[in-house]
Formats: C-alpha cells, sequence, structure tokens
C-alpha cells in the first residue's frame, strides 16, 4: 500500500484503484494530506488572497467576469502544478524550466501534478477527429488487428495465413472416403536448369507430377511436359480421406508446405482444378490475390499503409463538388436535377444522360433524393457506354480549358467531393476488406457514438471475446463517458476543428477519465459551455466520477447544476479588474447555501419567464398593435438532421434558438442561412441544403459574432482592436517630453522598428524552442516586458507612459482620459458589453471565446453610436453567454437592446435560461440530438413558450 501511495512512482491505473479498495491492511502510518494550500497570491489582479482547496474533492471557483478566477486556477494553481512536475526532468530540460516564471505568490503547499483541460480549440489539423483525439481509433486499431476477419471481395474467401492445422480442418469437411491428391507447386527455374530439378526431386523420392488429371513420372515421359510449365506440380501423396488417425495427412502437409514454398493445392483424383488451396502466405485461397496482413498500422489513416493511395488518408480531393452540381436534390433527373445540363450548350449531353437511364432502368421521373444509391452512383460516375457519369462530363471539359465559358464552368462545380477510390472511408483497399462482426471500420467511425455504444453492447465475437475483452472494454468506457457528457451525436470520424470549444474540452475531459489516472489535479474551464441546461446533471456525475478516482478536480463555472453539485465553492470578487480579486467566500456546498454573496443572491433569484422590459411594457406580446413586423428566414431546411424545417425570425429583435446539443442549431443558422446569404452574394462556399431564402434582402451584411481568436497577431489588444491606439499614440507624440526625445507617433508602436524592444520585436516575451516538449514563452529579458526602449518609455502624458497606459484595465483607461472625447468614445462600448476589466494591452489571442465575441460586438456598438445605425446588419451570435456570471448576463442583455435599437437584427444560439427568458422570440429545436432532432418544437415568445 506504501508503493502505491509514493507520489515519486508515478500516477495509479485504474486496475490499481481497485486494487487500493479491495486492500484492508494497515496504512494508519501513512499521512494524506487534506488539502492544497495557496498564501499570498499576487496574479495579475489578486491581491494577496490565501485560499485552501481540499484534496480528493470537486471545488468550483465562481465569481464576477475579471473577478480572478481563471488568474487563481490557471495562471496560479495549475502553472505552479505543472512547474513542479518539470522539476522531475533531466538536468538538460530544467536548465530551460528554471527560466519559467514562478506565479506570483508566498507559498505553495501539497499541491499536485496538474493537467489543464480549456475551452480553445486550436485544433487546425484536418487529420485530427474525434476518434483519434479520445484514443478510440486506437482501440479500434487493436481490435480490428486481433478479431478481424479478411474476406477477399471478389470470390467472398476468408483470407488467412494456413497452417497444418487449418488444412487439416479443410480436409475434415470433405466426405469420408474421398480420393485425394496432395500437390505442391513448385516454381521452376529457367529451362537450362529444369533437368537438374528434376533429378533432385527424383531423389528427393518425389518422382511424380500431376498433369490433366493423372499421376506422371518425371523420369519418363512425363518430363517434356514439364518442362513447358512455370509450376511444377509435385505429388506428395495420394490418400484415402479417413476422419481418424490423421498423421499422415498432417505430415503430407507439412512436407508439401516445405517443398512448395508455404502452398498446397488438393486434387480430388482424376479432376483437374484443386478443390481445396492452402497458403501460409496472407493470398486469397479463391483468386490467389495478396492481401496486407491485419495490423494497426493498416487501420491508421495516418500511416501510408492503412491510408488510402488517392487521397493520402483525407477522405475528400480536390475536383466536382457534386452538392453544385445537384443544387437541388428533390428534382428529377428530367425536371433538371444536374445543374450543368441546364443550358442550350449541353443539352444534347442531357438528351443522352436521359436516354442511357431508360435504357439502364434508372428512373428519370423519380426525385434524386429517393433513387437507390446504385442509381445515384451511375448518374455521377457512368457506366462507359452511352453515359460516362457527371465525373466523366467534367474530365472532358478538362480538355477544352482553352475555352473561356469552360473554365468559367469548372470552377463554379469545382470543390471537395468524396474521394472516388475510398468514398471517404480514408482507408486503403486492404483495411476495407477487414471486418469485425460484418462492420469495416468506416462503418464504425460514420456511427453517432450512441449507436456506436449500442453496436458494441451487442457485440459478440464468440471465441475471440476473451482475446479482446480489455480492447472492447475501454471502447465502451469511453463511449459512455461521451455520452454522459452529451456528445452522443458526435462521430468518430468528425474533424476536431470542427468542433467548438465546449465540446472540445468534454472530449479532453473523457479522455482523461480514460487514461484513468488518479492523485492529479485537474482545472477545468467552463465545461458545460454549449450544453444543454438537460445535460448539466449528466457532465456533474462525470467530474464527480473523476473526482472519485482519487483527484482534486478544480472548475471555473457559472452554471447554477455544476454550482451547487460541488463539494467545496469558492467565490471570487467582489467585482471585476481593479474591483476584483478577492476571496469574498469559501467553504463547502452546505455552508454556501447561508451565505450572502452575489452568486447565491443570483441563484436564489426567481426565473419569471419573461422578464424583458420590451415584452412587459407590450404586455407580452411580440409587437404592438397595429405595427408592421418584417420577418426573415429560412425555407425547407433539409441540412444534416434538419428534417425539412422552415423557420423565421422576427426583424429589429433578439431571437434565441435553442435545443439539446446536436439537434441541429448550428446547421441551421450556420450552414443553411449564412452560408447560402454568402452564396447568394457569390461566394464560393458550401451551404445546407435549403428550398430559398426569404427576407434577407434587407440586411446590409450577416454577421457571424463566433467565439474564435480575434485575428492571428498576437500583437493585437483592446486598444489595436477599437483604434484607440492611435490616438494614444499621437497623444504621447504630441507632449513636450517627447519633442525632446525626437519622438513621433510610428515610435509607439510596436509593429514597426524604431520605438519597440528589437529583442522580442514589441511582443514582450520570447519563445524558448524546445525539442523535447511544447515551447516555453518567458517576460523578455531585455525590456522586462515593457516593449518598448528606455527612450520611448521616458515620454508621458499626465503622468503615465506607454507601458503604463497599456497595463491600465478598460475602466481605468476610460476614467483617465474621459477628458479624450476621441479614446472615451472609443473604449465606452467595451463597458457597455462587460470587457471594463481586460488590460488594454492584453493580447486580443489569450481572451476568452466570449470575451472575443463581445469584443466584437463592441466595434458594432461603436459604430452604431457613431453613424447612428443607418445600416441594418443581421448579427449571428453563438453561445455569446460563455464566461459570464449571471450578473453579467444582465449587461450583455443591455448591450443587445443597444444593438436592436439601433436597428440591427440579433439571432443567438444560446442554452442560458436567463438569456431565454430576456429574448423577443424564441425557436426550439428538437426534440433530442441527431436523427430524434432536426424539428421545430416550438416558437414564441418566452412567455409562449413557458
Amino acid at each position: 500500500m506504501n508503493e502505491w501511495l509514493d507520489p515519486t512512482l508515478g500516477l495509479l491505473t485504474g486496475r490499481q484503484v481497485k486494487q487500493m479498495a479491495a486492500f484492508d491492511g494497515d496504512v494508519s502510518g501513512v499521512e494524506v494530506p487534506e488539502q492544497i494550500e495557496l498564501r499570498g497570491v499576487r496574479t495579475h489582479n489578486l491581491k494577496c488572497v490565501d485560499c485552501a482547496i481540499p484534496r480528493g474533492r470537486l471545488t468550483v471557483f465562481t465569481g464576477p467576469s475579471g473577478s480572478g478566477k481563471s488568474s487563481l486556477a490557471f495562471d496560479t494553481l495549475y502553472a505552479e502544478g505543472q512547474r513542479r512536475y518539470t522539476e522531475s526532468l533531466s538536468t538538460y530540460a530544467r536548465q530551460f524550466i528554471e527560466r519559467l516564471e514562478r506565479p506570483p505568490v508566498d507559498h505553495v503547499a501539497n499541491i499536485q501534478p496538474a493537467l489543464a483541460l480549456r475551452q480553445h480549440n486550436d485544433v487546425s489539423n484536418a487529420r485530427s477527429t474525434v476518434g483519434t483525439v479520445t484514443e478510440i481509433n486506437d482501440h479500434l486499431e487493436l481490435l480490428f488487428t486481433h478479431a478481424g476477419v479478411v474476406r477477399c471481395p471478389e470470390c467472398e474467401e476468408v483470407v488467412r495465413r494456413d497452417t497444418v492445422a487449418t488444412g487439416l480442418e479443410a480436409l475434415g469437411r470433405l466426405e469420408e472416403g474421398a480420393r485425394l491428391v496432395l500437390v505442391a507447386p513448385v516454381p521452376a527455374p529457367v529451362v537450362e536448369h529444369r533437368p537438374t530439378l528434376f533429378k533432385q526431386l527424383v531423389a528427393d523420392g518425389y518422382g511424380r507430377v500431376y498433369l490433366g488429371g493423372e499421376a506422371v513420372d518425371l523420369d519418363g515421359e512425363g518430363v517434356e511436359a514439364a518442362m513447358g510449365l512455370d509450376e511444377l506440380p509435385v505429388i506428395i501423396d495420394r490418400i484415402v480421406l479417413k476422419h481418424e488417425g490423421l498423421m499422415r495427412q498432417s505430415e503430407a502437409i507439412e512436407a508439401a508446405f516445405a517443398l512448395g514454398k508455404g502452398r498446397v493445392l488438393v486434387f480430388r483424383w482424376k479432376e483437374q482444378a484443386p478443390t481445396i488451396r492452402l497458403d501460409r502466405g496472407f493470398r486469397c485461397n479463391g483468386c490467389d490475390r495478396e492481401f496486407t496482413e491485419p495490423q494497426p498500422a493498416l487501420f491508421s489513416f495516418n500511416s501510408s499503409l492503412g491510408a488510402c493511395p488517392t487521397c493520402t488518408g483525407f477522405g475528400k480531393t480536390i475536383g466536382v463538388d457534386f452538392r453544385k452540381v445537384i443544387p437541388n436534390d428533390r428534382a428529377t433527373l428530367e425536371g433538371g436535377a444536374l445543374a450543368p445540363l441546364e443550358t442550350p450548350s449541353y443539352a444534347r449531353v442531357k438528351s443522352r444522360m436521359l436516354e442511357g437511364s431508360r435504357a439502364r432502368g434508372v428512373p428519370v421521373d423519380l426525385p434524386f433524393r429517393l433513387m437507390s444509391r446504385e442509381h445515384q452512383r451511375w448518374v455521377r460516375e457512368g457506366d462507359g457506354g452511352k453515359w460516362y457519369g457527371i465525373r466523366g462530363f467534367f474530365e472532358r471539359l478538362e480538355q477544352k480549358q482553352y475555352k473561356t465559358s469552360v473554365r468559367v464552368l469548372i470552377a463554379r462545380y469545382r470543390g471537395y467531393d468524396l474521394c472516388p477510390t475510398c468514398e471517404g472511408a480514408r482507408l486503403s483497399h486492404d483495411a476495407q476488406c477487414v471486418t469485425v462482426a460484418g462492420a469495416t471500420l468506416g462503418d464504425l467511425w460514420a456511427m453517432r457514438l450512441e449507436e456506436l455504444l449500442v453496436w458494441f453492447r451487442g457485440l459478440d465475437l464468440g471465441g475471440m471475446q476473451r482475446r479482446v475483452a480489455i480492447v472492447v472494454e475501454e471502447i465502451m468506457h469511453r463511449l459512455i463517458f461521451l455520452q454522459q457528457v452529451g456528445l452522443g451525436y458526435l462521430t468518430l470520424d468528425r474533424q476536431s476543428r470542427t468542433l467548438s470549444g465546449g465540446e472540445m474540452q468534454r472530449i479532453h475531459l473523457t479522455a482523461s477519465l480514460g487514461r484513468a489516472l488518479t492523485d492529479t489535479l485537474y482545472v477545468l474551464d467552463e465545461p458545460t459551455a454549449g450544453l444543454h441546461a438537460r445535460d448539466s446533471m449528466r457532465l456533474l456525475r462525470v467530474l464527480k466520477g473523476l473526482r472519485d478516482l482519487g483527484n482534486t478536480v478544480v472548475v471555473v463555472e457559472h452554471d447554477p447544476e455544476i454550482i451547487l453539485g460541488a463539494d467545496h465553492l469558492v467565490e471570487l470578487g467582489p467585482g471585476g479588474g481593479e474591483r476584483g480579486g478577492e476571496i469574498v467566500w469559501s467553504g463547502s456546498r452546505e455552508a454556501f447555501e447561508a451565505a450572502d454573496t452575489l452568486t447565491r443572491r443570483a441563484l436564489d433569484r426567481p426565473l419569471d419567464a419573461p422578464r424583458s422590459e420590451v415584452e412587459q411594457a407590450r404586455g407580452g406580446a411580440l409587437f404592438a398593435d397595429g405595427e408592421a413586423q418584417e420577418w426573415f428566414g429560412v425555407v425547407g431546411a433539409r441540412e444534416h438532421n434538419l428534417e425539412e424545417i422552415t423557420v423565421k425570425f422576427p426583424c429589429r429583435r433578439l431571437s434565441v434558438v435553442t435545443g439539446v446539443s446536436g439537434s441541429g442549431k448550428s446547421t441551421l443558422m450556420h450552414q443553411c442561412l449564412v452560408n447560402n446569404w454568402k452564396r447568394s452574394r457569390g461566394t464560393g462556399v458550401d451551404a445546407g441544403a435549403i428550398e430559398r431564402l426569404e427576407g434577407m434582402d434587407q440586411f446590409e451584411d450577416v454577421v457571424v459574432m463566433s467565439q474564435g481568436a480575434i485575428g492571428r497577431s498576437a500583437r493585437s489588444n483592446a486598444l489595436t482592436y477599437t483604434k484607440a491606439y492611435d490616438d494614444v499614440r499621437r497623444l504621447l507624440s504630441s507632449t513636450a517630453r517627447a519633442a525632446e526625445l525626437g519622438l513621433s507617433a510610428g515610435d509607439f508602436s510596436f509593429n514597426t522598428k524604431g520605438g519597440r524592444c528589437e529583442r522580442c520585436e514589441g511582443m514582450g516575451s520570447v519563445v524558448v524552442e524546445m525539442h523535447f516538449m511544447p515551447d516555453v514563452e518567458i517576460t523578455c529579458p531585455e525590456c522586462q516586458g515593457k516593449r518598448f526602449t528606455e527612450r520611448v518609455l521616458g515620454a508621458r502624458w499626465e503622468g503615465k507612459n506607454i507601458h503604463d497606459i497599456l497595463e491600465m484595465t478598460v475602466q481605468e483607461g476610460a476614467d483617465f482620459f474621459h477628458d479624450h472625447r476621441g479614446i472615451s468614445r472609443k473604449l465606452r462600448p467595451l463597458l457597455d458589453v462587460g470587457l471594463g476589466y481586460i488590460r488594454l494591452g492584453q493580447s486580443t489571442s489569450t481572451l476568452s471565446g466570449g470575451e472575443a465575441q463581445r469584443l466584437k460586438l463592441a466595434t458594432y456598438l461603436a459604430e452604431g453610436q457613431k453613424s447612428g445605425g443607418t445600416r441594418p446588419v443581421l448579427l449571428i451570435f453563438d453561445e455569446p453567454t460563455v464566461g459570464l456570471h449571471l450578473k453579467d448576463v444582465e449587461v450583455l442583455l443591455g448591450a443587445l437592446r443597444q444593438m436592436t435599437a439601433l436597428g440591427h437584427t440579433i439571432v443567438a444560439v444560446e442554452h442560458h435560461q436567463e438569456f431565454i427568458a430576456e429574448a423577443d422570440y424564441v425557436v426550439d429545436l428538437g426534440p433530442d440530438a441527431g436523427p430524434r432532432g432536426g424539428q421545430v418544437v416550438a416558437t414564441g415568445t418566452p412567455r409562449e413558450i413557458a
């Protein structure tokens, strides 16, 4: 037991945890620290706080935005846990690690090795999928290697390496008393060396060959006939089959394998075609085709052995985009389903296609979507006869690219399409010939995770079950966790880069649970992001499962379900930025019931839907009597799981789209609405299948306020993004001291040479490249993080230099520049959207998804307040309440109300119940996820929905 508890021996496995649970020895001498102790924490805005976090418990950090939750959880707790772990690395590694800054804290005790799971989805690699991130693909590779059955696609024979045992098994399937000839096919050398081979075979006792159903002697008339053969069918033995006394049969098979280079042919006497083929090589015994033997690399699309040679494992190739070729799959071939053929120039091609369809029996009056897969494939690929297929049509066009009209036509229908070789499966042909319980690996990748879990629960591999039991158990554990965190609607082949930050974080959480680490510190950043309220309790159970393995779990969270389900609570505040940084409450969940804090009061506030001032003023009606209300929306959306739905929203209002994860919200708003609007403006994007858009011509622009990072430059910050930095630089360059030093406005830029620190090129930090672990970013040793030279820092306005200004929070900056109208006007929208706590010089790449989204909103507020909001814009938000405390949601709603007052229209995909209750109009999709979703459950005002 002491050995298991020794922290120098590493982390425990799930199996060791079970062993510990069953251990009933005396452990009274083992002292386990009860809590992690932090004293004098001064990270960012934290004001020398002390904090105790119980080990082996679920602790939630909550409080207003900017109060210091992430500073305490990630920049102090996780950073110190990670730094102490690296102290166990080699001396070579530590010479770099020791350059890392320690968090500004006086004392840290009893901390564990730490793992951080953040919301950001930084994956851009198209090869990264849900299966690779969760490591389920690795286990599936093992399953198919050890339990897979290889079947030849030509003759349906099972392909395997034959042995003496499998040879006896094949003979045993024949009737007793059968007269058989066991033959070894011996490769013949060049003609001049064949007499020597014949003499050697006769000397070894193999003096006859099997020719034309007869045994022919090699030292007689058979020599001349055998001289013309490339392969000598040497007779090893002739037997009358008996199912008892198998010694002679096994010796004959063994001898035939040895002489025939691993191949044996079994003939019935007098017959010329072999009845049984045996091969120690991995070949089909029916058609002699060679296959690659199952091994893990064969089932990986990241391996040259397993990847499809045409698409190299991507599953798609650049070619004809059939979604553009067939934009309306409800049309018939006769009625114009194939868009490129609906021009006078290609009327003859269409006639030829229709003639070929009728001759082939392909229905020309049936909607394309209702045609069989075989008929759809024929339309795309043709048959080499009268109709050469759409793909052949474009191949012929490519030979005429000297014509401008042909180049324009090809470009119009160019795009990514399923690989014609693997049809999107990503794997080589040999890998697709391997099945487990009748399913290929591509079939399993394409299943929704909830379907895959059902498939594995019903899996019966017979005698192979015990051999792969551990692998199947690990796969099921991960699938169960993914189902519990509300991701059952995903598929294993879904690209990681298409996932939201919240989905990616929950996938990493599942991978951590699957590894069964123990005595580890997990720090999570709002794992409920993007999660429907229905699934919050499932997630809470998963977090408690992580805790029950012996881990300490710390979660930064605002969700009421998670807050009230924690073992321990720490609330920071009382406000954001400089008004925060203090621990206003810390204790058990039970004691929190009697606390008097901002969070406790917000949780106690009754949810009276709806409470919006607009709706209350109108007695719960969406619009006043006699007011002409305009609408816009999508008609006949049928992309992914959407079941041909029609959804409309009111203009100049705040609307919300709700529903469980996977019900079709993002598909409706992004692929069907936004992408089709972009396509109507001439942008070549992949758009969802719809009948038409309505009312979209009244908007000057459609803007998706995503949670993605703002730009790629790490130098971008709140000042540069709002264009207030130009005013600040002009202000500093106009001072008398700047004139003495010969400074211009350009010297205060960290994007150009002159005044910036050239060691870090104005970044304030430098990156140390490490070959054994991720690169490390440290404070610039020359400018100490101030970005500029001492000469530039000498210029001051009202006692503050450029570094002092960049270190201010937005609220401090607004107060400092209150007499400067230009700067004050540009900073005011940041306060309106609740970002008063971020620092003016903080890189936008470090902002959370919700903060980045609100910063984008602030620019539209600033423009609208400046110009009067004369250009109506449709703004699409994705989870705008992410990272917001219950109190901060009211601030965000106020900013959105300002946007609608300026004449703009807002639609938000949201799960936050307080936010939904304040909306003007609600569209609820569902009733569930995946194929059980995609329907409009309810529409109307929050009062009508309630």
